[in-house]
């Protein structure tokens, strides 16, 4: 088990007490990529500055937090192959059920197989999202973080990814150490 730090974005609705007490919330949109849970940035603090601007214009708050992360609780399609390997196989069987088309998304899939697989005993998911960070918007590109290989090739490195974890319940991982780390007028480790 490893210990991993987490963030997750709120819109700033001068409530920092509140945050803290009772931290973390639940994602509410419909459209929730992972289907409904509790989201957060892996690891890298800018992307959680990237999705409260993206999100919330400038008035947003950061969450940081830790949890004891395996892959025996979390079932991780960025680092875990097998994981990887197992969702691969979900679809062929959907699709050969004809459960799942081409227009079926990635959170049908996930409440799928938290709904319906008995042995899918995950307390959360972690992913990438591919193109988060979107390659055209200028005014975002100091939150992208990539390397090219080769000169004059489109291949790159992304070495701070848009990683995502989404946890099914407030508990899941054993979430814990709640603060809020931005803006700093909230944070009270900040020192002038």
């Amino acid at each position: 088990m490893k210990i991993k730090t987490l963030y997750q974005t709120l819109k700033d609705k001068g409530n920092p007490d509140y945050i803290e007490q009772n931290a973390p919330f639940k994602c509410n949109w419909g459209n929730a990529w992972l289907g409904e849970g509790y989201y957060f940035w892996d690891t890298f603090i800018e992307n959680a500055h990237w999705w409260g601007k993206v999100r919330h214009g400038q008035s947003y708050i950061i969450c940081k937090a830790e949890c004891d992360f395996s892959t025996e609780l979390c079932f991780d399609l960025v680092g875990d192959t097998e994981h990887m390997l197992d969702f691969d196989e979900s679809i062929k069987l959907m699709k050969s059920k004809k459960i799942i088309n081409e227009n079926t998304t990635v959170s049908r899939i996930i409440n799928f197989l938290r709904e319906k697989v008995p042995h899918f005993t995950f307390q959360a998911i972690r992913v990438y999202g591919i193109k988060s960070i979107s390659d055209h918007n200028e005014e975002y590109k100091k939150y992208k973080h990539r390397l090219i290989f080769e000169i004059s090739k489109p291949q790159y490195l992304d070495y701070k990814p848009a990683i995502q974890i989404c946890l099914f319940k407030k508990n899941s991982l054993n979430i814990r150490n709640f603060k809020i780390e931005f803006p700093d007028e909230y944070n009270p480790d900040f020192i002038i």
